[in-house]
């Protein structure tokens, strides 16, 4: 990996299907931990496994290692934050009250404190909210959004024309 150009590790590194993985990376080698700064890509996933060890008080909580992850980036170009599929069968009721707001992720809050570090060179951002999440809270998420980022009026306007097809 030494002999590898660093463009070519940074390249390879943006490639990486969870930024959790990039996260351990850091730890690998010191050239890791110097060149994961200039990933631009994070794509943070909360699944099961990780949602329940979250509940833990010795693990980071998943949103504040997203918000490390996005701090300590130079240059994010795509962000994608969600929950997995696998905790959509999860009721209300198997909620905790404090557990729950870590699973909104479309929290107007929560996209305040990360999305300034990124307006200026983000390209794409994907939020996928716990489906339980989005039937009962209300957000203004795609306001904050539209109004912090370049390229928002552009995706909201094929975002519509994507939802006329479907209703055609």
């Amino acid at each position: 990996m030494d002999d590898l150009p660093s463009e070519l590790v940074v390249k390879i590194l943006n490639r990486l299907n969870d930024s959790e993985d990039l996260a351990r990376s850091r730890v690998a080698s010191k050239r890791f931990n110097s060149l994961w700064r200039e990933v631009q890509t994070v794509n943070l996933v909360c699944t099961l496994s990780r949602y329940s060890k979250s509940r833990s008080i010795s693990v980071t909580p998943f949103k504040t290692v997203f918000r490390n992850l996005i701090e300590d980036s130079r240059n994010v170009r795509f962000v994608s934050v969600g929950v997995d599929k696998a905790l959509s069968g999860m009721s209300f009721d198997d909620l905790v009250e404090e557990d729950s707001d870590e699973l909104y992720l479309a929290d107007v809050e929560f996209v305040r404190e990360w999305l300034p570090r990124v307006r200026d060179d983000l390209e794409m951002l994907s939020i996928s909210d716990f489906w339980i999440q989005s039937c009962w809270r209300r957000s203004d998420v795609l306001a904050l959004i539209s109004s912090n980022c370049k390229f928002a009026m552009m995706m909201m306007m094929m975002m519509m024309m994507m939802m006329m097809i479907m209703l055609m």
